[in-house]
């Protein structure tokens, strides 16, 4: 089931996801990613999935020589016009050099899409990008504390366009599935997307096999993880 296909090829999603420019802090975003990831003065930085490089096009403002990668046309045209190098790619696959890049970065819970074996595949794509010594964030929800406390549905906006999930957590596969509803005046779209939790433990055992030797792990504050952190911050080291 390859659903994030037609989910960013979504005209609603993807208006939304341009627009994300005027409804979130990308600067503050941008300056934890330096401060996560330890960045000194031009770092060389992958991207991935990039999107429409919000983040990325702040760290090059910073002097940073990022690169992105992504696979949703318009959102690497968007990149790419606000002067971020991107290439188009599923990002799965490795399209850099080995050891190219001091740090790479995958954030908005962009991991988990894929099986347990695809998953481990964009995380070695990852670490196979830095240099050794070099780190990888990701950023993403995980079981640990999205379980106990689950909530089920969520509303909320974007510009004029009304967004509703509704999950469900399918122990067996442990898995969130989510059917989201998009509606802008007249325009309305739906899709279902499927996305692997993983707890803290299962990430950190899925880098170490990558070949990480070290973690650091915080909220998205970037103070330390714990019970109460609504969202996890993974940095691992390559070894």
């Amino acid at each position: 089931m390859e659903w994030w296909r037609d989910m960013f090829a979504i005209p609603l999603w993807q208006r939304l996801q341009v627009g994300w420019e005027d409804a979130d802090d990308a600067d503050v975003d941008a300056e934890q990613v330096v401060r996560a990831l330890g960045l000194g003065a031009r770092a060389r930085v992958l991207d991935v999935p990039c999107g429409t490089g919000r983040i990325g096009t702040r760290l090059r403002t910073l002097g940073h020589r990022v690169v992105g990668i992504d696979a949703t046309d318009r959102f690497v045209d968007v990149a790419r016009a606000a002067g971020t190098p991107v290439i188009r790619a599923d990002m799965r696959t490795s399209v850099v050099r080995t050891g190219s890049f001091d740090a790479a970065f995958c954030l908005w819970g962009s991991f988990g899409y894929f099986d347990d074996d695809a998953n481990a595949l964009q995380a070695g794509t990852l670490v196979d990008a830095v240099t050794t010594g070099g780190r990888v964030l990701i950023d993403t929800l995980v079981a640990d504390t999205l379980l106990p406390g689950f909530i089920p549905e969520a509303v909320w906006s974007v510009g004029d366009i009304d967004v509703t999930e509704s999950r469900r957590y399918v122990a067996e596969t442990k898995r969130i599935e989510t059917t989201w509803a998009f509606v802008s005046g007249d325009e309305r779209a739906t899709q279902v997307t499927s996305v692997r939790v993983y707890s803290l433990d299962e990430l950190t055992d899925l880098f170490v096999r990558c070949g990480c030797t070290s973690f650091q792990a915080y909220d998205g504050e970037l103070a330390p993880f714990g019970e109460t952190s609504e969202r996890l911050w993974l940095v691992a080291t390559k070894g």
